[in-house]
């Protein structure tokens, strides 16, 4: 069996899938609930679903199994804080928060959409930069994917930098114990301005959405590789793709949100989301040989979720208040 017949079997077998989700279980939901007119928008949302499903089965039989093979730390096999981890993955990954984020910005962002049209707005469009090269779809994609992990990287930055959005990001560098399902280990308010932000930026640089969602799914897996308890050195490659190790310096106690020499101060390394570039640039990267306890100094949070939110809300809400 040649390659091109094995990409048309599993998308046929995916095609299969998505389609009976809807007419089995979906699709009649919407038809109880008289919601038939969300049906084509919810039939492509599925995509989500179908997608995290594979993304959690690759984290369990790839990312587990290389974490107990080449660990950089002795972990407990799962522990407490681990179980608030998984929810937050399950909840990201199968499309709930992405279709709670539809319904509440769909609205948005179609007027907005019409908008950009009205004024002409003459949008990035990558494919139509050099005719033949970049209308290739994946070298579009490689770029689209290179222009957003920029946006991210100062989206990151700058949740390092204000106290008040420090306490929200502080829940995703609270965890001791760093795996595979430690990447959506974030405050809710933080995860809806960064997927308001970015979903804003697609828009602008003409990413189509078939374009996105495969942008996002390639991007949420490689983060997961790069929370995982994974003691790997890229070599050369590490100035390319950003490895666990490199990360996990961004997660260290008095390291990656701290000053160097002033605990407690914000400030850091290694801010980058997928490619090192970005920090290289803004002399942010430390490229690290040694495994570092991660955390935050002085920090306790609970093990569960709804307090973990109401803890980071109160913390950030205090922050803007006049001492």
């Amino acid at each position: 069996m040649d390659f091109n017949a094995i990409t048309s079997a599993i998308s046929s077998a995916y095609g299969s899938a998505q389609e009976w989700i809807f007419a089995a279980i979906v699709g009649p939901i919407l038809y109880q609930f008289d919601l038939m007119s969300w049906a084509e928008d919810v039939f492509d949302g599925i995509d989500w679903f179908l997608f995290g499903c594979v993304q959690i089965f690759l984290i369990m039989i790839v990312l587990r199994v290389w974490e107990r093979i080449s660990p950089a730390e002795t972990q407990e096999r799962f522990s407490s804080s681990s179980k608030a981890d998984l929810f937050y993955t399950l909840f990201h990954r199968l499309g709930i928060f992405h279709g709670l984020m539809f319904i509440a910005l769909s609205g948005f962002f179609f007027e907005l959409d019409s908008i950009l049209h009205d004024f002409r707005f003459d949008r990035l469009n990558v494919e139509s930069w050099w005719p033949g090269v970049t209308s290739i779809p994946v070298v579009s994609f490689v770029i689209y994917l290179i222009l957003l992990d920029f946006v991210d990287y100062l989206y990151h930055r700058a949740s390092h930098t204000f106290n008040w959005w420090w306490q929200l990001h502080a829940l995703h560098h609270s965890q001791t114990v760093m795996t595979a399902w430690s990447d959506n280990r974030n405050h809710v308010l933080d995860d809806i301005m960064r997927t308001t932000l970015m979903a804003f930026f697609a828009l602008l640089f003409g990413v189509s959405p078939g374009q996105f969602i495969m942008l996002i799914v390639l991007s949420q897996f490689i983060q997961s590789w790069q929370h995982a308890n994974i003691k790997v050195h890229l070599g050369a490659a590490r100035f390319v793709l950003i490895s666990p190790m490199y990360h996990r310096l961004h997660h260290a106690v008095g390291y990656g949100h701290e000053a160097i020499g002033k605990p407690g101060v914000l400030g850091g390394c290694n801010f980058g989301i997928l490619f090192p570039w970005w920090d290289m640039l803004f002399s942010t990267a430390i490229f690290p040989k040694e495994v570092y306890p991660t955390g935050v100094r002085n920090l306790t949070v609970s093990n569960n979720v709804i307090t973990q939110q109401w803890q980071g809300l109160v913390r950030s809400v205090k922050e803007l208040l006049p001492k």
